[in-house]
């Protein structure tokens, strides 16, 4: 028959998705570690190619100062560099039959919907994540009291201590004195490993650490998915899924990211959305997929732009 259909999915099965969507997005928002901290730049759209360019613009080349009273106010200019993104496809799919959505003893919807949000995170996440590590700025813990830096991407040495509060202290007073903007305006953030973190919880020399659950009321009212502790005017984060916990010596050391505003950009064409299979075979061929055409670049390259808000914690 002519009309709509809830079978042909642009004939009104695609009707049956806003719930489902809204809620993956309502339910999956918690679990992201990097993502929250991103800068969506742009809603794309459609028919706009899949590459997407952002302007960064440097600090004057020449610094102003006092002025002669006879004299001109000395001028001055900026540089603007460009940079680039690229928008990709992300998605997976769970099919099913007909005859297990109708005799099975659980419904087979929700189900397929929580497996698919699980993997929907951690592919987006890992994506994202790549974007923090992709850094030129890179911290090698040496030991509990030693961090060696290096600004080419490249660890030189291997690692051979966690997150210390001596070594966090010298990654934030690297960051200052790279004047890598705050990211609250007060607090740099880390988002690190579950070996990281250990250091830093093992350590009795973290005097000024404040837990999250010591926060105050209205500090607290802003707390990110997955903080566990402020210290050193950086705010902690644990992330479980996408950095490594088995780096460095006898791989016994774990990963972390420190970074401070403008860090990495998302773009967004279509954003995660659950979609429904388009039924074939008289409705006995079915299954559910999320989908995304999204994209994520890291913001600043030392290399071109002498300027970069992240620092890699790693090992050789």
């Amino acid at each position: 028959m002519a009309g709509q259909q809830y079978s042909t999915g642009s004939l009104g099965g695609y009707l049956s998705q806003p719930y489902l969507t809204q809620k993956l997005r309502s339910v999956a928002q918690p679990m992201f570690r990097f993502r929250q901290f991103v800068d969506v730049k742009e809603a794309i759209g459609k028919n706009r190619g899949d590459t997407w360019l952002f302007d960064k613009i440097s600090n004057v080349s020449t610094q102003g100062g006092t002025l002669v009273e006879t004299n001109t106010i000395p001028q001055t200019n900026y540089t603007i560099n460009q940079g680039t993104g690229k928008i990709n496809e992300y998605g997976n799919s769970v099919p099913y039959t007909g005859k297990l959505e109708v005799l099975g003893q659980f419904q087979i919807e929700p189900v397929t919907e929580q497996k698919l949000r699980d993997d929907m995170v951690k592919v987006l996440e890992s994506a994202c994540g790549s974007q923090y590590t992709a850094t030129q700025f890179i911290a090698v813990n040496t030991s509990t009291a030693s961090v060696i830096f290096t600004t080419n991407g490249t660890a030189t040495a291997t690692a051979a201590a966690n997150l210390t509060a001596a070594n966090t202290r010298s990654i934030v007073d690297f960051m200052k004195k790279k004047l890598v903007p705050r990211f609250d305006g007060r607090n740099y953030v880390c988002i690190a490993s579950v070996a990281a973190l250990s250091g830093m919880h093992s350590d009795t020399g973290t005097g000024g650490w404040v837990d999250v659950s010591k926060y105050t009321d209205s500090f607290a009212k802003n707390i990110f998915a997955g903080e566990v502790g402020e210290y050193y005017t950086t705010r902690f984060v644990e992330e479980t899924g996408f950095l490594s916990n088995a780096i460095g010596s006898s791989s016994l050391y774990g990963q972390a990211v420190f970074f401070g505003n403008d860090n990495v950009y998302e773009a967004v064409a279509i954003p995660e959305e659950i979609r429904v299979k388009v039924s074939v075979d008289f409705g006995r061929d079915q299954g559910l997929a999320w989908y995304s055409l999204i994209g994520f670049q890291i913001v600043w390259n030392f290399t071109t732009d002498s300027e970069q808000h992240i620092v890699y914690v790693a090992s050789a």
